[in-house]
């Protein structure tokens, strides 16, 4: 749909109040001066032309009866119609738009070379029988607008009936027949009004405008009668001030004819008088305007429409606008997060690692234990703070495949009973035959947790929670949701609710409503941005006092089984020669300290270069574990170089989770930050024997190329 500026909308309004105002002021004309004034003022206004002209049709030749700013030199000349642009309008009754009229066969040069016009529209007026056109014209070249073309037109069928009756009021000047003929022609009913003895007395086509049979007369009480109520004051009211003042009875009212229907009448009539100045009568002509009072209304209507459509879009670009600056907003939030999330992820490592030695060797007494074990929990609350982070930023390396969220949920059923406690009352409402969503099943898990704790946080004084899945597929009309097919995960409560604006704020980074210390305000974030980064979406329907449903929508997995976990086998881990990279000093130096507890040798390296370098020294390394995001060569380009050197050799990629994103998902990746357990349980997976027989066939190489986005080397 074509958009309307604010300009074009103003413009397009004055128009249609301008051709409103000329319907009224062309029913009330009754000369042909005033209707040629009327035509030339309006035209000018509504198009924007330098030049107007009204043309009369008479006997075969086209008459200019007036003209502006085309000069004396057309002012009332006579032109062959047949030779003239006019003619060609008023003889084919349509509209002539020309663009140039030095290039258009139609154009008699001789008339238009002396002049200043270049372009012109030409309408015809009257139907079907033209008598007259308007003419707009221009000093340049340009092509007509289609609004400018409409515009012109509706001003020629306002004055069709209005200038044939003028024309034919003039004509009748000289002739008492040609009179009676205008009369019949501009359909004008004659009327006379006795105010003495209240006859009223009406030629045959006065009673066919007020919709009575031609051949009865009707009387004045029928005529009132048939007034319509909500105009009946006012026309009695014209009555008397006419005969009063002696001044024109000039209205036009609605009447409700014998069938029903609905007509408006045009009046024009003027009192006479008693020698003695008692008044005597009122004569006058009446004209059916039914048909020019339903254009108005349809000029209004379009009005109001177009009105409508500008305040529509006028919100819908307010809307959008509001939806790019926050989409901008969550982005810029987005690529803030995922930078600060690296570099604390990088800080973390060392803390958390090193932390976790001390524990694991029960370094110092109960109390000192006791701190290192305090230490240890804050940073693991970090450590899911910055996990959080990244959720809502999406940017959280994900590892989607085929969930079975049914067997997930029933998996959660003890750890959501602990975790609600007792007052909160737990049901689980599964669907049957619920397909597999394409997910991330530890962080969809995180999400239901997170939603569960928000419901019974809302539930202060107990209440029950239903936890379900459905298989939902929406249709274009879903306001909220993508067309697709979905398993949709809700968590519904039976607590307090959000009032309108609480709900719209709900997803927003930060806003909570719990009070300062209670929450960090990422839950909802946290799963809104899992589900958008998974291809879905997170609605809420809530009310005071009415409860909350949270909905996580899925996107259906085409996989049709559950990937199998794979056994480790942790004593792959006890021995070996570890290569071990990373730029960060304080990371590289606590790994190191891991890998030797856990039963490695290790060479240490704070680049890809040196790295290199180690490997053509030292044939005998078993593992390359390397940092992904570091200076001169990422950790996939050294993997890359690594392996096609080595196809043998095992890598670990360690990411500081935003600069995982483009990492193949088939790469081995440990996490920042991570404890001795989880180095030692992705070395035993990278170094089992599935791994390793899956790497002798190349998919491992394959996939270090295609994280690189290289060619084959052959």
């Amino acid at each position: 749909m074509r958009h309307v500026t604010g300009s074009a909308a103003d413009e397009a309004r004055s128009a249609q109040s301008l051709l409103i105002d000329a319907s009224e002021r062309l029913a009330a004309a009754h000369s042909m001066d005033e209707i040629v004034e009327i035509l030339r003022s309006t035209a000018r206004d509504v198009v924007g032309a330098e030049g107007i002209a009204v043309v009369l049709r008479d006997e075969g030749r086209c008459f200019y009866v007036a003209e502006d700013a085309i000069g004396p030199l057309w002012s009332g000349s006579r032109f062959d119609e047949n030779i003239c642009i006019s003619g060609w309008a008023m003889q084919r009754l349509e509209t002539v738009a020309i663009s140039d009229v030095r290039n258009d066969a139609r154009v008699p040069q001789e008339a238009y070379a002396p002049t200043f016009v270049r372009s012109l529209l030409m309408v015809p007026i009257g139907r079907p029988t033209a008598v007259a056109a308007i003419g707009a014209y221009w000093a340049d070249v340009r092509e007509h607008a289609p609004e400018t073309v409409k515009r012109l037109e509706s001003l020629a069928r306002l004055a069709a009936i209005s200038l044939a009756n003028a024309r034919l009021l003039h004509l009748a000047e000289e002739s008492g027949r040609q009179r009676s003929l205008m009369i019949e022609a501009g359909r004008l009913g004659m009327w006379t009004f006795d105010i003495k003895t209240g006859e009223l007395e009406t030629s045959p086509l006065c009673r066919e405008n007020f919709g009575r049979d031609v051949d009865l007369p009707f009387t004045y009480a029928d005529l009132h009668a048939a007034i319509h109520e909500d105009d009946r004051t006012r026309v009695e009211a014209a009555i008397d001030t006419s005969i009063r003042t002696g001044g024109p009875y000039d209205i036009e009212y609605r009447l409700i004819t014998p069938a029903g229907e609905t007509r408006w009448i045009g009046i024009r009539a003027q009192p006479s008088y008693n020698p003695d100045g008692s008044p005597k009568s009122l004569d006058g002509l009446s004209i059916d305007i039914t048909d020019r009072k339903r254009m108005e209304v349809a000029l209004q209507s379009s009005a109001a429409t177009l009105e409508h459509l500008v305040e529509e879009r006028t919100r819908e670009l307010i809307a959008a606008q509001a939806a790019l600056r926050q989409a901008q907003k969550l982005e810029a939030m987005g690529q803030l997060t995922g930078g600060v999330a690296h570099d604390f992820n990088n800080l973390l490592t060392p803390i958390i690692g090193s932390l976790d030695l001390l524990h694991r060797r029960q370094v110092g007494g109960e109390r000192e234990r006791r701190l290192i074990d305090g230490a240890i929990q804050s940073a693991d609350r970090a450590r899911t703070l910055v996990q959080r982070l990244l959720a809502f930023a999406r940017r959280q390396p994900l590892k989607s495949e085929a969930v079975d969220v049914a067997a997930l949920i029933t998996g959660m059923r003890e750890l959501m009973g602990t975790t609600l406690g007792l007052q909160i009352q737990l049901d689980i409402d599964l669907a049957e035959d619920l397909p597999l969503a394409m997910a991330d099943a530890h962080q969809v898990e995180m999400a239901i947790l997170n939603l569960s704790l928000n419901a019974r946080d809302a539930m202060p004084d107990g209440g029950s929670l239903t936890l379900s899945a459905r298989h939902r597929t929406p249709g274009a009309r879903h306001g909220e949701v993508p067309e697709g097919s979905y398993v949709v995960i809700a968590v519904t409560d039976t607590g307090l609710g959000m009032d309108e604006e609480t709900r719209r704020r709900a997803v927003e980074p930060f806003y909570s409503t719990k009070g300062v210390g209670r929450g960090t305000g990422l839950g909802l974030s946290m799963a809104h941005g899992l589900a958008s980064q998974l291809g879905g979406t997170l609605t809420i329907k809530s009310a005071v006092g009415a409860g909350t449903k949270v909905s996580l929508w899925l996107p259906i997995s085409t996989d049709t089984a559950v990937r199998a976990i794979q056994p480790i086998d942790h004593a792959a881990t006890t021995a070996g020669i570890a290569l071990l990279v990373d730029d960060e000093e304080l990371v590289r130096a606590t790994t190191a300290d891991m890998l030797i507890d856990i039963g490695f040798d290790v060479i240490e390296a704070s680049s890809g270069p040196e790295a290199l370098r180690h490997l053509r020294e030292r044939p005998g390394i078993d593992i390359l574990i390397t940092d992904h995001l570091m200076p001169q060569m990422t950790g996939v380009e050294l993997a890359r170089t690594a392996v096609r050197e080595r196809p043998d050799l095992p890598v670990l990629i360690v990411s500081g989770y935003s600069d995982a994103i483009g990492i193949d998902a088939q790469l081995p990746r440990l996490e920042k930050p991570f404890r001795q357990a989880d180095l030692a349980a992705r070395l035993a997976a990278v170094l089992s024997p599935e791994t390793l027989r899956l790497q002798a066939a190349s998919g491992f190489a394959s996939a270090c190329r295609a994280s690189g986005k290289l060619r084959n080397a052959r």
